[in-house]
């Protein structure tokens, strides 16, 4: 899947998001712990083109500070989905994960109180909603699309 980038380019248009103040580089550690992860280059790219000093509020969800990925997703709570594939990328309204599939390049969500109160989950589909978005479509949809989902319940009804 493509990530669409200019989508995600003109998601931040349209939030009159100012590129050059808020840009920041993304640290060695970060980038190495996406190579740990065997990220593909195309992902390590987007990410290093948007690198912000803060995370970005597109409507009621947000996409995380690249740099902060690698904290969000080492969390003790969160730690056990980034083994499957699956990276938080930012946050839905209600503090669900806003997650990247890595290998399929889909966005969705994850429900956070059952991924955060159960002790093993087996089977991460039964907490995970594919949206089938690339990171750009996702968040694109996100200020221009009035019924978009701002968590994992809303996610669940968005593609019945």
């Amino acid at each position: 899947m493509n990530l669409d980038e200019s989508l995600f380019k003109e998601a931040l248009k349209i939030k009159n998001f100012d590129f050059k103040d808020n840009a920041i580089k993304v640290t060695d550690k970060t980038i190495e712990f996406f190579e740990n992860l065997n990220l593909s280059q195309d992902l390590i790219i987007f990410f290093k083109t948007f690198s912000f000093r803060e995370e970005i509020k597109f409507g009621s969800i947000y996409f995380n500070c690249v740099n902060r990925i690698k904290t969000e997703n080492l969390e003790e709570e969160n730690n056990e989905i980034y083994k499957k594939d699956l990276l938080i990328i930012g946050s839905g309204a209600n503090g669900d994960p806003i997650v990247l599939n890595t290998k399929t390049m889909s966005v969705g969500y994850i429900f956070h109180d059952i991924l955060w109160e159960e002790e093993n989950i087996e089977d991460l589909n039964k907490i995970y909603i594919d949206l089938k978005m690339s990171i750009g479509t996702f968040f694109y949809k996100s200020i221009t699309e009035e019924d978009f989902p701002i968590d994992a319940y809303d996610a669940e009804d968005y593609i019945k």
